[in-house]
């Protein structure tokens, strides 16, 4: 990725786009809500109470997830975006890198509420705070009870090796134990980096300079998945299977469990095998027990002209009035430290996995990270390498990469 001297990126913050008009913000927001009206109408309602009491045209912006990191770098940088998008913390450092976004530690600060420490310390880059949080979200384990009691197994596999064990046992009834998605084009948050924070292992070393995916950790998180595979314990089409809701194999029997499974994706098996059949556990139980979730949050662009107006706008759309409305409608927690138990049984389990959830590495190429290590970890799952050989063939082009 292309690094932009700070001044060439100064001038094209300030020097390009459309004319500013002083009380007017544009917020890009994300369908957090995944119903597209219900997710407009909450929209909508909360630019109008905005709007009752400020001075100022609120404008939010619905964008689409496809493409999005590339449209927010092309605006980025040609200073058409706007003053306020919503960002996750793998991408917020390569902006603060890029002195594209503003701090916003004084609006984390005065805060109606107290935000969770480790989701203010995901949007921290050299000790300044670059998102408000808008939301938390949370991943987890979970299972078919069925298909374990049929395959003899009546204890639901809590730890690696007892997932270890229970394949064969369910191999030899046609179903695979772990429904993973080993596409290049996934996230390896929700894929093999949980496996590597359950090993102990980083993806990063501490200062950033060097990967630290080829440890002994992570070679024996990759040894996990190729011991599956070599079981029949994973689906056929792995390295190829993207993750979706429509086509889950645990909503569709095809598959006994799920290690990174969102609330959505549980509240679907329910409806697909029946709510007797699921059960919402904690995280696996590796060297330590380790999950993926992080805080989305709303970061203030750097480029905009009315920086006072836009903080105001943050203030509002993370106070504990808006942010708990839209955890209510949709199926992500606050970000406070004090969340109330939920009173549905699906969410209360979820919330049981918060304390667990890691967002990463926060690092300026942890983006391309991912996209380098992919393919090396789909040649261990086919046999072409061993996990000790893909993963050292990984680090010494990240290592390249980040000139370590």
């Amino acid at each position: 990725m292309r690094r932009w001297p700070a001044a060439v990126l100064a001038f094209a913050l300030t020097a390009c786009g459309a004319p500013v008009t002083a009380n007017v913000v544009t917020v890009w927001m994300y369908p957090i809500i995944d119903d597209e009206a219900r997710g407009k109408a909450f929209w909508r309602e909360v630019e109008t109470g905005f709007e009752a009491t400020h001075d100022i045209d609120l404008r939010i912006q619905l964008q689409p997830w496809a493409g999005r990191e590339e449209k927010i770098g092309t605006a980025m940088l040609s200073g058409s975006g706007p003053d306020v998008v919503l960002l996750q913390p793998d991408m917020i450092p390569q902006y603060a890198q890029r002195q594209a976004l503003h701090p916003v530690g004084d609006v984390v600060t005065a805060a109606e509420r107290e935000f969770r420490p480790s989701a203010v310390t995901a949007l921290t880059v050299r000790n300044e705070v670059y998102g408000v949080p808008l939301y938390q979200t949370v991943t987890t384990t979970v299972y078919n009870r069925r298909l374990f009691a049929e395959a003899g197994i009546t204890t639901l596999p809590r730890t690696w090796d007892e997932v270890r064990a229970a394949a064969p046992k369910l191999a030899a009834k046609g179903v695979p134990v772990l429904a993973y998605s080993g596409s290049a084009q996934e996230t390896l948050n929700l894929t093999f980096y949980p496996l590597l924070w359950q090993a102990g292992g980083a993806v990063f070393s501490a200062d950033g300079r060097r990967s630290a995916f080829s440890s002994p950790e992570g070679v024996a998180a990759l040894r996990f998945l190729v011991d599956l595979k070599a079981a029949n314990g994973l689906p056929r089409d792995v390295t190829t299977r993207q993750s979706s809701i429509k086509d889950d194999p645990v909503a569709m029997g095809q598959a006994a469990m799920s290690h990174v499974a969102t609330a959505a994706q549980a509240r679907n098996v329910m409806t697909g095998i029946g709510a007797g059949d699921t059960v919402i556990g904690l995280p696996l139980q590796g060297r330590v027990r380790a999950t993926f979730g992080q805080p989305g949050a709303l970061s203030l662009v750097r480029g905009t002209k009315n920086a006072a107006a836009a903080k105001e706008v943050l203030t509002y759309l993370t106070s504990p009035k808006v942010v708990d409305e839209l955890c209510a409608r949709s199926d992500f927690f606050a970000p406070w430290t004090d969340v109330a138990a939920p009173a549905d049984e699906v969410s209360k389990s979820f919330l049981d996995a918060l304390p667990y959830a890691s967002a990463g590495d926060p690092h300026p190429q942890a983006r391309r990270v991912m996209s380098l290590l992919a393919p090396h970890l789909q040649a261990a799952l086919l046999g072409r390498a061993t996990p000790e050989q893909a993963l050292a063939d990984a680090a010494a082009e990240v290592d390249g990469m980040l000139g370590g």
